[in-house]
């Protein structure tokens, strides 16, 4: 590599800087789309992956984010790569890899242009229409050492500017601006060809989808509930659909009364197709009608009406789902197509109070959350066979117990989540609620961390597009401090549900735990466009401003926080911490007196210890979190991450404190 090589020559502290930088931008991606790293060679990686579409997608985000990092860089920090990609065999020998199918991958790398992508004709033909931007044929090309010439295509990416070919003969070794490579290898299996992942977030990209909410037109505006419901199990049964990248309820929803039209919300959401449509309910039928949009140009691509019983409403979703797969040209795994084609219930009344139930969940308030557990027992009553409501029940009880939804004992609402997600699973083993809501369970109540992580990533498995999932397995990933794993599972979150102020607020509360405070303000200030009087967003600002030393504006936002929370005390906590570190011990004693008035409670007592621990009484405020450890107490889980904000975090009863709780 010339580029790599002179710089190291002129400014090997640079070079190595640059190195490492890179390293530490390429390694996400292969993981975020299944890549195997093989072999690191110097400056150069070699990958395998499962499919020809999520190698390709992969080298395309990775040229996009060195794209976007570079336009922000002086030229002699700027970081830019060939990547070539080639389907074929290899041999595994010894931690190295041996054979054509790496030979012919590492030849065809030199034929990119620096930022761009290089494909075998193997390769093309597999992904062809199955990506985000158009490729063109390369020419063919006599590569060293390989017997017969091949024909080479490029990725056309809009950013590089169109490079004519070429027949001058390629130097041995790769010249670069500063000093990278990649090589990018992919292994034959046997499902190749029923592989489509999404690519990259783009406008123009049409398999990243959105499904707006579904107008009512019934005469009884009660059945809105029944509109909002069946939007958000299409946008369920679609997310099972591993080539598609679906939007969540939380993002789209925000579309229910609105007057844009279909390419500025495709142009907001960054989706390149949109499902709308209407439905009218009338007793036990329904008609429902959809529209299948490009979202760039706003041309019809399909449309359905469906007239069916309420009874059959499973199999509408399914048809739907199917179609828009078809439609698109994404092919359904056998696993995908029968998940799609199960009915989870006959039962009308079921079915509907299950719907009711949701619509109460998706407030969010003490009320409603236990509004929506009556309708969900419900909704089990009619069908105990019904796997969805299990999961919701045990979702709703888990807010109750770890959250402080309701005033159900933390022990009472542990058993009942605990028996309502395992009778899902007992139900539907392959349900992905069900094992997220366990997953969930098992972080927030059991500090099961290994559990949670085999029952998040398995929810996501069988849910590409479920953003919740990835939102909590990010906040897991984050509380462990596996920090870049974090990342990258709340930034997946986040391009799910673009328009969510929870995973907006996870994404700015991942950068405060990598202690990268300004991109966290600059997260949530994005969160608060969203939602001005966000309590979340408030408290996530103050903590940051805290870290930067700027108690003013910390006090400003935590005092919002605590007005919008109905003085939460976790929040009153951390008001009184940056008191004393603004040297207001006087107003920070008022606030220990206000959380050491009867009624004691746990909250209580958290949030007293913090200002106790700042104030140096160490000991009363360790008696306070080891009997919250004992407990199982959940916001303790921030211990480890949160270690900054506290004193005394490098003495042994606190190291004590994080090994009992599994997080040292």
């Amino acid at each position: 590599m010339v580029g790599y090589s002179a710089l190291t020559q002129s400014n090997e502290a640079l070079a190595l800087e640059l190195l490492s930088e890179h390293r530490e931008i390429l390694r996400p991606f292969f993981t975020k789309h299944q890549g195997n790293e093989i072999e690191t060679a110097g400056d150069s990686f070699f990958v395998e992956f499962n499919s020809a579409v999520e190698a390709v997608n992969c080298a395309i985000e990775i040229q996009q984010q060195l794209h976007e990092r570079n336009k922000t860089e002086s030229a002699e920090r700027n970081i830019r790569i060939r990547i070539g990609i080639h389907i074929g065999d290899v041999v595994h020998m010894d931690n190295h890899v041996h054979g054509d199918g790496v030979n012919i991958a590492a030849r065809i790398e030199p034929k990119a242009q620096p930022g761009g992508i290089c494909l075998s004709e193997d390769v093309a033909r597999q992904i062809r229409n199955k990506i985000s931007y158009p490729i063109t044929k390369y020419g063919e090309e006599k590569l060293k050492n390989i017997t017969m010439p091949m024909e080479i295509y490029r990725v056309n990416l809009p950013w590089l500017a169109p490079l004519p070919k070429t027949k001058t003969k390629s130097p041995n070794r790769v010249r670069l601006i500063a000093g990278v490579s990649v090589a990018i290898i992919l292994i034959v299996v046997s499902f190749l060809f029923i592989q489509n992942q999404g690519a990259i977030a783009s406008p123009k990209n049409k398999f990243r989808l959105a499904v707006l909410p579904l107008k009512n037109i019934s005469n009884n505006q009660d059945d809105e509930y029944f509109a909002d419901g069946m939007t958000e199990e299409l946008i369920s049964s679609i997310s099972k659909i591993s080539g598609l990248n679906v939007i969540a309820r939380t993002s789209t929803m925000r579309y229910k009364q609105t007057s844009k039209d279909i390419s500025q919300i495709g142009r907001e959401l960054s989706v390149g197709t949109v499902l709308e449509g209407s439905v009218r309910k009338i007793a036990n039928k329904a008609r429902i009608t959809v529209q299948l949009i490009d979202a760039e140009n706003q041309e019809n691509l399909w449309s359905m009406d469906y007239d069916r019983e309420l009874s059959d409403i499973f199999s509408i979703q399914s048809e739907i789902a199917t179609s828009i797969a078809k439609e698109l040209k994404v092919l359904l795994a056998p696993a995908e197509k029968e998940q799609l084609d199960k009915s989870l219930t006959n039962n009308v009344t079921a079915y509907q109070e299950y719907l009711i139930g949701k619509h109460n969940l998706n407030k969010r308030t003490s009320e409603s959350i236990q509004a929506a557990i009556i309708h969900f027992e419900k909704s089990v009553e009619e069908d105990p066979l019904f796997a969805l409501p299990y999961t919701q029940i045990a979702y709703c009880y888990t807010l109750v117990g770890a959250a402080g939804y309701g005033n159900v004992p933390r022990p009472l609402a542990e058993s009942k989540a605990r028996s309502a997600v395992m009778k899902a699973l007992e139900l539907d083993s392959m349900l992905a609620e069900a094992h997220a809501a366990l997953g969930y369970m098992k972080f927030r109540i059991d500090w099961d961390w290994a559990g949670a992580e085999k029952s998040l990533k398995k929810a996501i498995e069988l849910k590409p597009s479920y953003s919740t999932a990835h939102e909590w397995y990010g906040l897991m990933l984050g509380i462990t401090v596996r920090l870049d794993e974090a990342l990258r599972e709340m930034k997946t979150a986040y391009e799910l549900d673009p328009l969510s102020p929870s995973v907006s607020n996870g994404l700015a509360r991942v950068y405060h735990f990598r202690q990268e405070d300004k991109k966290a303000l600059q997260q949530v200030m994005k969160t608060l466009e969203l939602e001005p009087d966000y309590a979340e967003g408030h408290f996530s600002m103050g903590m940051s401003y805290f870290r930067l030393k700027d108690y003013e504006n910390a006090e400003k936002e935590l005092e919002k926080a605590i007005q919008l929370s109905g003085r939460r005390p976790v929040m009153l906590g951390m008001l009184g911490r940056t008191l004393l570190a603004d040297g207001k011990k006087e107003e920070a004693k008022k606030l220990l007196d206000e959380l050491q008035s009867p009624p004691s409670n746990n909250d209580k007592l958290y949030a007293g210890a913090i200002i106790l621990n700042y104030m140096g009484h160490d000991e009363e405020a360790f008696k306070i979190f080891e009997k919250l450890v004992e407990e199982k107490y959940g916001i303790m889980l921030y211990l480890r991450v949160e270690r900054p904000l506290f004193s005394n975090s490098l003495s042994p009863r606190y190291k004590q404190l994080l090994t009992r709780m599994g997080l040292e």
